[in-house]
């Protein structure tokens, strides 16, 4: 058993939970300049995949319009061809019957045509605002993954920053939490979560003549036996009635404190 863990078992249980609870918020910190870069390079990975998204949605609705496109002259090709057919039958008409009926049908197949043309003219359009979108596209795409970068690369920096520092804390957190009974520890990482690293929280005086005090934490008032159990013993766990947190007692209180009930 090292010599830290030796002296901390000696120690009753409030002031064990103090050590855990300062090292804790100190752990916790370290992770949080990591954790917030971390967030930040998530988001901008979130914001690239939209982006890439949106890149791939638009390169397939210009990928079908351009097949629009294709099919449309495809259709033209094939109204010329008949157009250029009709013209000759016109050539060889050998009557007025004749002749009207094949140019009625090349007038028809002319309104034909012309609503290919019109159609194909609104793919067109659309095929040129896909390319402006895409270019658009492309530069957002270009300046994100430059955002990106950096964002990884703030994330090394502050993860070697805190490497050596936070290892070392966290061995002395894990000794800290070594000696503390394994349901309070329990309650301690629980509260912990939920509050973010403020699991405990110092009792204020408000009034010493008239026995009053309050949670630091959510400013409600104590009943006076909360603080007489912490009097009286040091390896007991009282937590605060509204907020729950795991309350203790300062030097400076505790000396105040403890004439007035003697």
């Amino acid at each position: 058993m090292s010599d830290t863990l030796i002296e901390l078992t000696a120690m009753p249980l409030i002031d064990n939970l103090l050590t855990l609870y300062k090292v804790d918020r100190q752990v916790r910190s370290l992770r949080s300049r990591v954790e917030s870069a971390q967030i930040y390079l998530n988001v901008q990975n979130r914001l690239m995949t939209e982006i890439g998204v949106e890149q791939a949605e638009s390169n397939l609705k210009r990928k079908q319009h351009k097949a629009n496109i294709s099919n449309i002259e495809t259709e033209i090709g094939a109204v010329d061809v008949r157009i250029e057919h009709l013209r000759e039958e016109l050539n060889q008409a050998i009557n007025d019957k004749q002749y009207s009926a094949l140019l009625a049908e090349m007038n028809t197949i002319k309104v034909h045509r012309k609503a290919f043309e019109d159609e194909e003219l609104i793919e067109m359009s659309a095929v040129e605002d896909l390319d402006a979108n895409l270019a658009d596209i492309s530069q957002r795409l270009e300046e994100r993954e430059k955002v990106t970068k950096v964002a990884s690369k703030e994330l090394k920096v502050r993860e070697a920053e805190i490497a050596e520092q936070l290892a070392e804390l966290e061995t002395e957190r894990e000794a800290a939490a070594a000696v503390i009974p394994e349901s309070v520890l329990d309650e301690f990482e629980s509260l912990a979560d939920d509050y973010d690293g403020e699991s405990m929280a110092a009792v204020e005086i408000i009034d010493l003549k008239r026995r009053e005090y309050s949670c630091t934490s959510c400013s409600l008032r104590l009943p006076l036996d909360s603080i007489t159990s912490m009097l009286g013993n040091k390896d007991a766990h009282v937590k605060c009635v509204s907020c729950d947190r795991i309350l203790f007692l300062e030097a400076e209180s505790r000396e105040a404190i403890a004439p007035a009930d003697t």
